[in-house]
């Protein structure tokens, strides 16, 4: 690929070959290192490429083998200079596109993040804007290290981030920790405190990692009661307790609760049909700028819209601060329907697997459901519960126990012992 830009560069001709020792004149090029490519043999002649500096090297060779070249072909920079020599308006344009094009690979147009999951582009983008990185700052003002401590710094779940310029495009490439996304969002704290139930269940199961456990598999539980307390009695040798050493509970605890559904949905709706008719606008956004192209307003009542962007480039990597962007309106009108009894059936059902996707996404077990679906004329309705395994417990401030100690008196006592 490298060695046919440098012969377009540098220029070549095809020529075809002819006379009295054509063969000779082959081993004479080969002798002298003069590059020749593409020899092929038809009907007593020889066709091949050489360059323009080859080329000029040939006449003493022609002369000692009685051979003569017919140029067949011309190709290369320096032909098509020469053939546009007198257009000076069109020579200042080219040089001119090609200043700009320069201008323009100085600067960066697109910034491409890749990796995140927990995280959309436009909140990483909004957050490098805030910190003076934007489409459009110049590559000298970038600092790619710096760019990677800052996502990590501004950041707790991204543990690994890396910036790489391409062409005049931004690449960040970044790594969340998704298992710390997935931990409890309320964060130990240092103080004693206790664990107690939010709702009624019966315990499933409990795992303590610190402090006393109060409940056990199969306890029925009620709002308020102590689950786990965040305190662990010291006894003595006289196996009395002499004192307590204050903790922040932590344990997983399962229980099975009972969870409220209820939901309805009127049998009347109105359906979108589209009519055939559509529209298109375009227009180009220019160094983040909106131009607005010549169009007619469609006049539609309602429609939906679908947007492509387009954005303007040379080749994989060199952006360019333009983008062609086309809207497309397509026309529907609102049709009033009435569910059947399968569709609002139907309807139902899915409306309740979508909110017992939400819970399983939230590590809820649903173990029964006594959802009822009943269809009546106008509306359909859905209620019941559903009975799950779920984590239960939350964090109260641990009382703290004084122990009286032997020979310890309650009342206070005068200087004189009275």
């Amino acid at each position: 690929m490298i060695a046919e830009k440098i012969k377009f560069l540098r220029g070549y001709v095809r020529v075809r070959l002819s006379g009295y020792a054509p063969e000779r004149f082959l081993n004479l090029c080969s002798s002298r290192n003069i590059l020749i490519w593409n020899l092929n043999y038809n009907q007593e002649h020889y066709e091949f490429c050489i360059s323009l500096k080859g080329f000029w090297q040939l006449r003493p060779l022609l002369h000692k083998t009685r051979t003569r070249l017919l140029i067949l072909e011309r190709h290369g920079l320096p032909f098509w200079l020469h053939r546009y020599r007198k257009r000076k308006l069109f020579g200042a344009g080219v040089a001119l596109c090609a200043a700009l094009l320069y201008l323009m690979s100085l600067f960066i147009w697109s910034i491409e993040i890749e990796g995140n999951t927990h995280r959309t582009d436009e909140v990483i983008l909004k957050f490098l804007e805030s910190q003076d990185i934007y489409h459009g700052i110049a590559k000298g003002k970038l600092d790619c290290s710096q760019i990677e401590e800052t996502l990590r710094s501004g950041f707790d779940d991204i543990i690994w981030a890396s910036a790489e310029i391409q062409g005049t495009r931004l690449i960040i490439r970044v790594q969340e920790n998704l298992a710390a996304n997935q931990t409890a969002e309320e964060p130990q704290s240092q103080d004693p405190s206790d664990l107690i139930a939010d709702k009624e269940a019966e315990i499933y199961s409990i795992l303590t990692r610190k402090g006393s456990p109060c409940v056990e598999k199969g306890s029925v539980v009620k709002p308020g009661d102590l689950l786990v307390e965040g305190k662990l009695p010291i006894v003595g040798d006289d196996g009395g307790i002499v004192n307590y050493q204050y903790c922040s509970a932590d344990a997983d605890i399962l229980g099975i609760t009972r969870c409220a559904y209820e939901d309805s949905f009127p049998m009347e709706y109105e359906d979108k049909v589209r009519t055939g008719n559509s529209h298109s606008r375009y227009w180009l956004l220019a160094f983040g700028k909106q131009i607005d192209l010549p169009g007619k307003d469609p006049g539609f009542l309602h429609w939906d819209t679908l947007m492509e962007e387009h954005p303007l480039k040379i080749g994989e990597s060199f952006y360019l601060p333009f983008v062609w962007c086309k809207e497309d309106a397509f026309e529907y009108r609102l049709v009033k329907k009435t569910y059947t009894q399968e569709e609002a059936q139907a309807l139902a059902e899915n409306k309740l697997q979508e909110f017992c996707e939400k819970l399983r996404q939230k590590g809820v077990q649903i173990l029964e459901n006594h959802v009822i679906i009943v269809v009546e004329d106008t509306v359909c309705r859905a209620s019941g519960e559903l009975v799950v395994i779920e984590p239960i417990g939350q964090r109260q401030a641990a009382a703290v126990t004084e122990v009286q100690q032997e020979g310890q008196h309650t009342d206070e006592s005068d200087g004189d012992g009275n």
